[in-house]
């Protein structure tokens, strides 16, 4: 199973490609999901906007789970300078 963490416009966005979303407030309450649903998902996309704050502790949990993808991925609502193709990015990942 799949699901993406973060800004209610990027989970909105990857829900429209089947993924599962969790929409959260802060980074805290993005971190908690995370090691709380672990064990749920095979692959997490955290947008960037809330990867950025709590990069340490999400390295750390790439180390410990190497079978687990933990994604940073733009967020819709960050001014973004270039057009972002969110469904070739989960192509690359998650392979198809």
């Amino acid at each position: 199973m799949h699901i993406v963490i973060g800004d209610r416009t990027t989970v909105a966005l990857f829900k429209l490609m089947g993924f599962e979303g969790r929409p959260v407030e802060d980074s805290a309450e993005a971190l908690n999901f995370v090691v709380k649903n672990l064990d749920v998902y095979d692959a997490i996309f955290i947008t960037s906007k809330i990867a950025r704050v709590i990069r340490k502790e999400l390295d750390e949990i790439r180390m410990r789970n190497p079978r687990k993808l933990v994604v940073e991925v733009p967020s819709v609502e960050e001014g973004m300078e270039r057009e972002v193709n969110y469904l070739q990015i989960v192509r690359q990942v998650l392979g198809g």
